[in-house]
């Protein structure tokens, strides 16, 4: 899975670049507005959750084969298998409440970026609440118009057991 997401990060990097043709480097402004626009959509990607709407969740990622979802080493690649995991969690919680520590944006170029942080999180069925500390990862591109940004790969993992 790891040759796989530096092969995401370097086809962005490549292939999304926005600025100057042939560079990988946005300027100060681009950096700062890619900055500010993945934090909005990391926090519209966690209200999304903690209302458990598949409705708000959808459109913040790409919508085509190449959209990877992992969690716990279980990947789900292509939006129909992504949409239906999200389906299958959200529907299934009576509760989620998510806390994001130490997020940080790392541009790719002028149209792709990372976004890290330190995951707590609680999920409950109504009967049972299961909270869990990790790592989040996701790697977002700028959509077609240029005007907001789409997750195209999500990680969570955590350590399991005491």
């Amino acid at each position: 899975m790891r040759k796989f997401g530096l092969a995401v990060m370097i086809a962005l990097a490549a292939g999304c670049s926005g600025g100057a043709k042939g560079s990988t480097t946005p300027t100060d402004q681009a950096a700062g507005d890619a900055f500010a626009a993945v934090f909005r959509a990391v926090e519209q990607w966690r209200q999304g959750w903690e209302v458990r709407s598949l409705e708000a969740l959808s459109p913040l990622y790409r919508q085509d084969g190449n959209t990877v979802v992992v969690y716990q080493g279980k990947a789900h690649v292509g939006w129909p298998q992504a949409q239906n995991y999200l389906r299958q969690t959200v529907e299934g919680a009576r509760s989620v409440h998510l806390s994001l520590e130490e997020g940080q944006v790392t541009a790719i170029g002028g149209g792709g970026a990372t976004y890290s942080a330190r995951l707590i999180r609680e999920i409950s069925d109504g009967v049972l609440t299961v909270t869990d500390e990790g790592f989040l990862t996701m790697t977002f591109a700028r959509a077609a118009g240029g005007d907001r940004w789409e997750i195209v790969s999500e990680h969570y993992s955590y350590a399991s057991g005491p």
